[in-house]
């Protein structure tokens, strides 16, 4: 499998941490996958946007027969498509799954499958219970799920063009623009939950693109909302009954973008707790993607980090918090491989994978594993900080070394490395992070 060294730098409780992980290639090439779920088991299901549904297993390979095939239900091209799945959470006992798409007609569809006897092959008869009529082509959502509280929420953007013409993210008589949440247990097609809190199916409003969104295991619920201009941002909800309001079109992130209508007092929205602007870091960006916090096994170091992506740079992001300061860090790297991140997925292990809209699977691995450890009382280094020479005591095994700067990009590296001095005039003045065998980091301060 292809590995791809992604330098991870992330602030814990004012100390350093720094963490590699690998993005390792994982299956094969996917026709625009867009989305990655799991039902309860080690399958990946991969949802191709022009309407199949595949089973990717857990040993690489492919089933030969889709797992669901509506290719002549679904309008396909920019971003329409088959675009959304979730799987009931009583799956299999209750043995439902559902997708969002859009039809021949250019409108939302939320349909309803069953599983036939074969668990790798969905029945194809189809219950439809939400249509929703789409203005536009673009800005149509996509992201469904199931929450804590078992009701399925569905992410509709405000229904395209440009700055929300129409301005549904702020009308409550629209569904555009918003978090939907509906009972798929009771009610035909379904039922409006009793404490939603206008009574209909809307949860939250002034969205623009939810185009991805996850719940945590504790609870909380990550939206990632597509931006207009300038920023991208992340919101998170805890512990909320619904009735938010995140503000578009008023506001893009925390920045005012169009308050000539129907725009409530600022003190009555919520912010995001993340947000970046498209020219930051020096790569264009243009569209978040919204990812999962991570809660598996075979990263140290990760609990409780946000992993998201853009889009346009091709950047890989993470949002953590930090108690000391009682705010979020956010940091974006680009990993040398090319893609176009548009989904991310986790499986039954709550690790997580990415995928690229050109088609390729990575799982998100610890680039650590099968490295030596390195001992950090053993390894003593001077002076630091330093005008530039760094000298090492006593640690001549050779080892892989790199320095990062402080946006995460390597400027020294050096593999098969015997430590004894190491040279780092070239670089400017400031804070950097020197990283051995991917196991040991330690700040350093060049003069």
């Amino acid at each position: 499998m292809k590995k791809i060294l992604i330098p991870f730098i992330l602030l814990f409780f004012n100390n350093i941490y720094s963490q590699s992980v690998t993005l390792e290639s994982f299956g094969p090439s996917f026709d625009s996958p867009v989305e990655i779920k799991h039902a309860g088991d080690d399958r990946l299901f991969i949802v191709e946007q022009p309407g199949k549904i595949k089973i990717l297993n857990a040993d690489g390979t492919v089933n030969s027969t889709p797992f669901l095939d509506i290719e002549n239900k679904v309008y396909y091209g920019g971003e329409r498509g088959l675009l959304g799945l979730a799987f009931h959470p009583n799956y299999p006992s209750t043995p439902y799954f559902f997708v969002n798409y859009i039809n021949n007609s250019g409108n939302t569809v939320i349909a309803k499958y069953a599983v036939s006897s074969n668990q790798d092959i969905a029945d194809d008869n189809e219950t439809i219970l939400l249509t929703i009529s789409q203005p536009y082509s673009n800005h149509n959502g996509g992201c469904i799920n199931f929450g804590p509280d078992g009701y399925l929420y569905i992410g509709m953007g405000d229904g395209g063009s440009g700055g929300d013409p129409q301005n549904y993210s702020q009308n409550l008589n629209s569904l555009l623009g918003k978090m939907l949440r509906i009972d798929v247990n009771n009610g035909s097609p379904y039922a409006i939950p009793s404490d939603n809190p206008y009574g209909d199916e809307i949860w939250a409003s002034g969205l623009r693109n939810p185009w991805k969104f996850s719940f945590d295991n504790n609870g909380d619920l990550w939206i990632a909302d597509v931006g207009q201009n300038e920023f991208e941002e992340i919101n998170l909800v805890s512990d909320d009954p619904g009735g938010i309001n995140y503000g578009w079109r008023c506001y893009e992130g925390n920045s005012t973008y169009n308050t000539s209508s129907n725009c409530p007092d600022s003190s009555e929205l919520t912010f995001p707790v993340g947000e970046y602007s498209h020219s930051n870091s020096g790569f264009f960006k243009c569209s978040i993607t919204g990812g999962y916090t991570y809660r598996g096994s075979q990263i140290g170091g990760m609990n409780g980090v946000y992993f998201f992506a853009d889009y346009c740079s091709q950047e890989i992001g993470m949002l953590s918090y930090n108690s000391s300061t009682d705010s979020w860090d956010m940091n974006l790297t680009s990993p040398n491989t090319t893609g176009s991140w548009v989904t991310f997925g986790e499986d039954i292990n709550q690790e997580i994978y990415v995928a690229s809209v050109y088609g390729s699977i990575y799982k998100i691995t610890d680039a650590a594993l099968g490295l030596n450890s390195v001992d950090p009382n053993k390894l003593n280094f001077y002076p630091n900080p330093t005008d530039g020479l760094i000298l090492f005591n006593n640690y001549t095994e050779p080892l892989d070394l790199i320095i990062f700067d402080i946006n995460g990009r390597v400027v020294i590296e050096h593999h098969n490395y015997s430590l004894q001095e190491l040279n780092i005039s070239e670089l400017n003045a400031g804070i950097y992070f020197m990283q051995i065998n991917n196991s040991y980091t330690q700040k350093i301060i060049k003069k």
